[in-house]
């Protein structure tokens, strides 16, 4: 699980990395064909929590916020937070006329949420950005009622392929901190807190949508395939 880890004094340094990298990517966001294919991948992450309309959806890492626009029309509350400023504002622009959107520049290691404010969580292809997963992760599980789920989606290291990209990444993208393995994931999610980790393996094992729950009364299934 190391391999998503750097050490504390570059931590700030990778994550202004990652939002000069965003802050630059913005304007073309959702309508470049890379955003465009990693939507899919967020939509397949989104089914997963099954939504109900009296969730309150939190999506961690949200760029300009299409998930949270998808779903906030059949919700009491959709909010997205994401370290890039310019991510949140070009999806302020782009949510103008959807009620029930909110968007917040902010930390995932520093969530600015009381305890058990959402009931679905939703963090996807952004993972291995972050600095210190676990402090994430933690997060993420902070901010989730009794009972909430939380589904995740990101590259991951078991496949060869993006072992060998993870690698390039790391010399050629100083934004990027490192892909996990499928099962390192899972162990973040436990490590929170967050039980019953399902794993829905995409392209051979090379992405993985991974779901879990926080214990707690009248839990709701989570199902990542």
């Amino acid at each position: 699980m190391g391999a998503g880890r750097v050490p504390v004094g570059r931590a700030d340094q990778k994550r202004e990395s990652s939002r000069r990298h965003f802050d630059r990517w913005a304007r073309r966001y959702e309508r470049d064909a890379v955003s465009r294919w990693l939507a899919t991948l967020q939509e397949a992450a989104l089914d997963g929590l099954a939504l109900e309309r009296d969730d309150r959806l939190l999506d961690v890492g949200c760029g300009t916020g299409a998930a949270v626009r998808a779903a906030a029309p059949r919700l009491d509350r959709a909010v997205g937070v994401d370290l890039s400023s310019a991510m949140i504002a070009r999806g302020r622009e782009l949510a103008a006329e959807t009620p029930n959107v909110e968007l917040h520049e902010a930390d995932a290691e520093a969530l600015p949420f009381e305890d058990g404010a959402f009931t679905a969580a939703l963090c996807t292809t952004s993972l291995h950005h972050y600095p210190r997963p676990e402090c994430a992760m933690a997060e993420i599980a902070r901010v989730l009622a009794l009972g909430g789920r939380v589904v995740v989606g990101d590259w991951t290291t078991d496949r060869f392929a993006v072992r060998v990209f993870d690698l390039l990444l790391r010399r050629l993208q100083s934004s990027h901190v490192g892909c996990l393995r499928a099962g390192d994931i899972e162990r973040l999610l436990t490590a929170a807190g967050l039980r019953e980790p399902q794993t829905r393996s995409l392209f051979d094992g090379a992405y993985a949508i991974i779901g879990a729950r926080k214990p707690g009364v009248a839990a709701r299934r989570v199902s990542p395939a």
